[in-house]
């Protein structure tokens, strides 16, 4: 454990997924290959039963209180990309993190957002964390992604690429996958980055992506800020304490359609949100509003002016374009007010009228 936590920028805090043999490695599935990962056969089979992670609570309130999250494919995906995009809203979307808003950790399921394409990591190359933290703030900068206290960024990266620490650590053979923020235009947003999990230190198959793709999206909403959300005494997230224990998760049709793991809670030990279905998008004001207040950092008081709310309204803007295209409405990114006078009550009525 103490080498795990010296892994990272993060010191004493176990931000990484660990590689299955440094969690799991005597339990196998029947069925499958001496090579392949471990499965627990029987569902929330877990280390830590309610209660029994010594000191696991919130230290300094970073949480992420309505996640959306993107996917920034850093290349081409080594899978089946359609598959994965359909996980990555199913788990953000429907129930999953539900059961953290219900247990009051300050967070709970989000919003989807889609996947953009980032600039191509060459394979046989290394990624650093220095390399996603600067890809990841250039794409702000430009404008390519909005950023915000609720955005979660999940940088994917192509197989045969070796995502580094400064520690000289290195993916597959020291972690399986990892997440942290960056400061940006006076709030933190939060970022994973997931290699390929085809190698064996971290499972081989896509059922142990997506595995570490919830990991990463559980820890990420309790602990935005390693260390400074929810956490134990010893380090770990909620994640870590039940690391690679795998089982199906789906909606009653098909209950394993896709392979997850839980993560910890003090009421229930290894917990998991049952399957709903997505509740049905906002129409009409509420979706404006919607898509307003999350251009403008959950700001819910709209008669305050757009300058006074977001540091730089031009991206402001750009965001509140984006959404209302990505909804379908047609909409020139002129018809958005953000001259020094306007409100986010102006932007209402702008889309009201579009």
């Amino acid at each position: 454990m103490q080498k795990l936590l010296r892994i990272g920028p993060k010191q004493n805090v176990l931000q990484i997924v660990p590689p299955r043999d440094a969690m799991r490695p005597s339990v196998k599935r029947v069925s499958d290959p001496a090579e392949m990962h471990d499965l627990v056969v029987h569902p929330l089979a877990a280390p830590t039963g309610p209660g029994g992670a010594k000191g696991f609570r919130n230290r300094a309130g970073s949480t992420i209180a309505t996640p959306q999250v993107t996917n920034v494919y850093l290349g081409s995906f080594w899978g089946d990309q359609q598959f994965v995009e359909g996980f990555s809203k199913a788990v953000v979307e429907n129930g999953f993190l539900d059961p953290l808003r219900d247990l009051n950790y300050g967070t709970g399921s989000g919003s989807y957002l889609g996947f953009v394409n980032g600039p191509d990591v060459s394979q046989q190359s290394t990624f650093s964390d220095s390399d996603a933290r600067t890809t990841l703030a250039k794409m702000l900068d430009a404008g390519a992604i909005h950023g915000d206290r609720n955005g979660l960024f999940m940088l994917i990266l192509p197989d045969k690429v070796v995502s580094t620490m400064d520690d000289g650590s290195k993916s597959c053979k020291d972690y399986c996958g990892y997440h942290d923020a960056i400061p940006h235009n006076g709030t933190d947003v939060a970022y994973a980055v997931l290699p390929s999990s085809m190698c064996k230190g971290c499972g081989g198959e896509m059922g142990d992506f997506t595995a570490v793709y919830a990991h990463e999206v559980a820890e990420a909403c309790t602990d935005k800020v390693p260390g400074k959300g929810w956490v134990a005494d010893d380090g770990q997230e909620n994640g870590d304490l039940e690391a690679w224990i795998l089982f199906g998760w789906g909606p009653p049709s098909d209950p394993n359609r896709y392979t997850v793991q839980g993560y910890y809670t003090n009421e229930r030990g290894n917990t998991v949100g049952l399957w709903r279905q997505t509740a049905a998008k906002a129409t009409g004001v509420q979706q404006f509003v919607e898509i307003i207040s999350g251009c403008a950092f959950g700001e819910s008081d709209f008669s305050k002016k757009i300058a006074d709310v977001v540091p730089d309204p031009s991206l402001f803007q750009q965001c509140v374009f984006g959404k209302m295209k990505d909804a379908g409405f047609n909409i020139k990114i002129g018809d958005i007010p953000v001259n020094g006078s306007a409100t986010l009550d102006d932007v209402l009525e702008a889309l009201e009228q579009s």
